[in-house]
């Protein structure tokens, strides 16, 4: 009988109790083994970015089909942070807020294998988050993350036709030829604890890895990580576990490649910029694996796929309909950038920013009188660099949210309090933001080069949310504050008065020039 090849190839997907589910793909012969991982990470925008120069599901479909046209066992993988934030997550659609399904059908469309949580996954609600996974054509993977519900800690699951499969802490791989040699990687997810949702519950990444390679050394070949931790904690990681031979990371928005114990760590830029491809060779006989990282930038030598491109084109769409309908022009450009503007978290967070500052800047010019202008951080949810330009659009997705700005009246000893507060919620949402205001390097408050003055009155423009005493730590900035002397609200008489959106100032204020 005439030897035929049978190409073969099965990926076995494991839970810790080994519960398998099947993708079935090509084989291969001889001695060797080999397949490619495409790593993306924190990707929040489904359409290209930066004029449309870069990144964009429709660009990652292109690379994809690409690299299975050289090696068919080739998975896609995603590193954490891609339901929020997203200008399209925050728009009601049928009544309901997005939060997400862009994206996840997005995903669905280009072909995504497996992704695991990252701290922006909990921005959304715990029903909302059910309801992503659930729609979900791809596998999870979640080692430290658990779901706290009323009845106690478990792990999150996703349901489809009425049957619940818990989303493992580990997933296995296995690869196969005709000869009966095999590989099988295990890949393990940690993830920061960096976003306290009521309906989570971290376990300590460094504990819960090892115990996870404690689980699967004997049974795999190769150990890699799917990550969203600081680039610290990774290398930790690398360091005290030897068997860690990859880490495919997120949380940090800029490419990277570095090394540490017996691994190679990797990150990609956000939004899809760039992709890691990793080209992983097994020699079955000698028992060696060797992985060549490369960097991919998608630019527009990639080619846009058509089939996501249409995907995409229908919720971009909706999205400029709404924005119109709203009175911006998203497609307007209002400033060219000479460098990058950054406006990532772990920047906006922890430091007094440029990007943050500019919207002080425009509040203060919103309204006549203004002593200073103070926003909170969390404000801004593009978790993004600004690069080339700077549009409406832009700005309209910074600060999804909206809200007003409310021109208030304090005594100083009020705005010291606000400012200590802010000060101290450094790392958070929390953290303030501010225009004509300055922290000197004794600890000293100032005003205009000036201390400010526990009793005199000062004029400030503070976001709604502020001023509602909605942010942690600062409830005591609210009416009712015996130090708060006045509170201005937006006309709701006047169409002409732009306070009723900070987004419209901003973009007033960009308009003029910055002036």
């Amino acid at each position: 009988m005439k030897k035929t090849l049978v190409l073969l190839l099965c990926l076995w997907i494991y839970s810790s109790c080994r519960t398998p589910q099947n993708l079935v793909k090509n084989g291969q012969a001889g001695s060797d083994l080999s397949l490619i991982f495409l790593q993306i990470n924190d990707f929040y925008e489904i359409a290209p970015v930066d004029q449309g120069n870069s990144g964009g599901a429709a660009r990652i479909a292109s690379l994809r089909k690409k690299l299975k046209a050289e090696n068919n066992n080739t998975y896609t993988l995603l590193a954490g942070d891609f339901l929020s934030p997203s200008l399209i997550g925050t728009l009601k659609v049928d009544g309901d807020r997005v939060k997400g399904r862009q994206m996840v059908e997005a995903l669905n469309a280009l072909g995504l294998d497996l992704a695991t949580f990252g701290n922006h996954e909990f921005d959304i609600d715990e029903a909302s988050l059910q309801k992503r996974i659930n729609e979900s054509d791809f596998n999870w993977v979640s080692t430290n993350v658990l779901h706290q519900t009323a009845d106690g800690l478990g792990p999150f699951f996703k349901e489809k036709n009425g049957a619940r499969k818990n989303i493992p802490t580990h997933q296995i791989i296995r690869l196969g030829n005709q000869k009966g040699d095999s590989l099988r990687i295990g890949i393990i997810s940690p993830c920061i604890n960096s976003n306290k949702a009521s309906y989570v519950f971290y376990q300590d990444p460094a504990m819960t890895t090892g115990q996870e390679i404690e689980k699967i050394k004997g049974q795999v070949e190769l150990i890699v990580l799917l990550s969203h931790l600081t680039k610290e904690e990774d290398l930790e990681l690398a360091k005290k576990f030897p068997e860690i031979r990859l880490i495919m990371g997120g949380h940090e928005h800029d490419h990277m490649k570095l090394t540490a114990g017996n691994a190679v760590l990797t990150k990609a830029d956000a939004n899809a910029r760039s992709a890691y491809v990793h080209r992983i060779r097994y020699d079955s006989k000698r028992k060696i694996s060797t992985i060549q990282s490369d960097l991919v930038f998608l630019d527009r030598s990639i080619p846009l796929d058509q089939e996501v491109s249409v995907l995409v084109q229908k919720w971009k769409a909706l999205e400029s309909k709404i924005m119109r309908e709203m009175g911006f022009d998203p497609d307007e450009v209002l400033q060219t950038l000479g460098s990058p503007l950054d406006a990532r978290e772990q920047t906006i967070r922890n430091t007094p920013a440029p990007f943050c500052q500019m919207i002080c800047r425009a509040m203060s010019r919103s309204s006549d009188g203004i002593d200073c202008s103070i926003m909170n951080s969390g404000s801004v949810r593009v978790d993004d660099e600004f690069k080339g330009s700077l549009s409406q659009y832009d700005i309209i997705r910074s600060l999804p949210y909206g809200g007003s700005v409310v021109k208030v009246k304090m005594k100083g000893k009020l705005l010291l309090d606000v400012l200590d507060a802010g000060w101290k919620n450094k790392g958070r949402g929390g953290y303030l933001q501010w225009d004509r205001i300055d922290h000197t390097a004794d600890g000293q408050w100032q005003l205009d080069g000036h201390a400010i003055d526990t009793e005199r009155i000062y004029t400030v423009c503070l976001t709604e949310y502020l001023i509602k005493g909605l942010e942690q730590g600062l409830d005591f900035l609210k009416a009712g504050n015996p130090s708060l002397i006045s509170v201005e609200e937006p006309s709701s008489n006047n169409a002409q008065d732009l306070r009723k959106d900070i987004r419209l100032v901003v973009v007033d204020y960009l308009k003029k020039g910055g002036r």
